[in-house]
C-alpha cells in the first residue's frame, strides 16, 4: 500500500543549491613547484656536485705544491608516491536518485543528469589528489616527506635540508623581535648555503597574526619615499587561481609575506596543518632553486595502451554487469622534488 503524502499538492520552489565543497589546496605546489616533469621508470636520479669555501694552503717560496681536495659527488636516487583511488557508482543512485540541484519532476530523460554526477564524483577524486600533493609539497618546505600506505608501510624520503636552516629566534616576533633582524639572518644563512636569497615568505596562522601585530613591521610598513614595503590586509584569501587559500600581507625588503595556513585531513582522519603556526618559511621561489614537481610512471596496462603511462593522471571508467555499476578510477605518482632545499629556511618566530 502506498503513503500517503498530503504536503505533495502543496507548492515549492528550488532556489540555488549550496556549494560547500571546499576547493582543493595547491599554493605551495604552485608558487615552489611549476617545474612540472613526467618519467618513464620508477626511479628517478640526479646528481649533486658540492664543495665548500676551503682556502688553498700556502708554501714556501719555491717550496712543493701541496695536494688540494676536490670537489664532491653524489646521487639521490628517489621513488615517487604511488596515489590509486576509486570509487563505485551503482546504476539506481545513478538513474533515479535526484541530486543536490536537480528539478522536481524529471523532464527529458536522466542521460545528462547521469553525466554531471559522474563528472562531479571525478571532480572530487581530483581534489583529493591536489590535496595530497600539497601535503606533499608542505612536507617539502620541512626537509622530510613521510607517508603511510592503507597497508600500513610507511615512506619516508629525506631531501637534505641543513640542520641549521631550521632556526628558532631567541627573541620572537609576539615579544619584542625584529622583523628586519630576521630578514638579515634569512637572507645570510641561504647566500651562505646555495648562493639565493629568499622571494617570498610563507606564514602559518600565529606567525601571520604576530607579524601584523609586530611594532617592527608597522615601522618597517610605514617608511615614506623609501622604497622597501608596503602592507595590503584588503585582498583577502584568495579563493580560486594559483594562490588559492593564501592571502597576500605586502613585501618588505623585496620579500613578499603571505598568511597561509589550511589544514587538510589525512587517510587516518588526523588533521595536518601545511604549515605550522608558529613558523615563518623563506623560500626562493626562483628558477635557480631548481624545484620540480615530479610524476612517476603509471602502473596500468590500460594507461600503457592509451600511451599516457607517463602522465600526471590517468582516469579511467568501467561498468560492472550484475549488478550495474559505474567505476571510476584516477592514478597519479606525485613527488616533489627539491634539488637545492637549502633555499628553504624555515623559522621559529613565535613563542611557546
Amino acid at each position: 500500500m502506498a503513503t500517503p503524502f498530503p504536503e505533495i499538492l502543496e507548492w515549492y520552489s528550488l532556489t540555488a543549491m549550496v556549494n560547500e565543497m571546499k576547493s582543493q589546496q595547491a599554493f605551495i605546489r604552485n608558487l615552489l613547484f611549476g617545474d612540472v616533469r613526467t618519467y618513464d621508470t620508477e626511479n628517478i636520479v640526479y646528481s649533486v656536485l658540492s664543495g665548500g669555501r676551503e682556502v688553498a694552503p700556502f708554501v714556501k717560496k719555491n717550496g712543493e705544491a701541496i695536494m688540494a681536495g676536490g670537489y664532491e659527488e653524489a646521487e639521490k636516487n628517489v621513488s615517487p608516491a604511488n596515489i590509486r583511488i576509486k570509487r563505485p557508482l551503482e546504476a539506481a543512485d545513478l538513474i533515479f536518485r535526484r541530486h543536490a540541484g536537480d528539478e522536481v519532476f524529471l523532464t527529458g530523460g536522466p542521460a545528462e543528469k547521469v553525466a554531471r554526477e559522474v563528472a562531479r564524483q571525478m571532480q572530487r577524486m581530483e581534489d583529493l589528489v591536489a590535496n595530497a600533493e600539497e601535503y606533499l609539497c608542505a612536507q617539502a618546505l620541512r626537509g622530510v616527506i613521510s607517508y603511510s600506505s592503507a597497508d600500513e608501510s610507511v615512506f619516508t624520503i629525506t631531501l637534505g635540508k641543513s640542520v641549521g636552516n631550521t632556526i628558532t629566534l631567541t627573541d620572537f616576533w609576539d615579544e619584542t623581535g625584529d622583523i628586519a633582524e630576521t630578514h638579515l639572518t634569512v637572507r645570510a644563512r641561504m647566500h651562505g648555503q646555495v648562493q639565493l636569497q629568499p622571494t617570498d615568505c610563507i606564514l602559518g596562522e600565529e606567525a601571520a597574526a604576530a607579524f601584523i601585530k609586530s611594532q617592527s613591521a608597522k615601522e618597517l610598513l610605514d617608511l615614506r619615499g623609501v622604497t622597501f614595503g608596503g602592507m595590503d590586509l584588503t585582498t583577502g584569501f584568495a579563493s580560486s587561481g594559483v594562490m588559492q587559500g593564501a592571502m597576500f600581507l605586502g613585501v618588505i625588503g623585496g620579500v613578499r609575506y603571505w598568511a597561509y595556513y589550511p589544514s587538510v585531513t589525512l587517510p587516518d582522519g588526523s588533521s595536518y596543518a601545511l604549515v605550522r603556526a608558529k613558523y615563518a618559511e623563506y623560500v626562493h621561489a626562483g628558477p635557480a632553486a631548481m624545484n620540480e614537481m615530479a610524476y612517476g610512471p603509471i602502473s596500468d596496462l590500460d594507461a600503457l595502451d592509451a600511451g599516457l603511462l607517463s602522465s600526471r593522471r590517468f582516469s579511467k571508467s568501467w561498468r560492472q554487469k550484475d549488478p550495474s555499476v559505474q567505476q571510476v578510477l584516477i592514478h597519479s605518482r606525485p613527488l616533489p622534488i627539491m634539488k637545492r632545499p637549502d633555499s628553504v629556511v624555515s623559522v621559529k618566530v613565535v613563542s611557546g
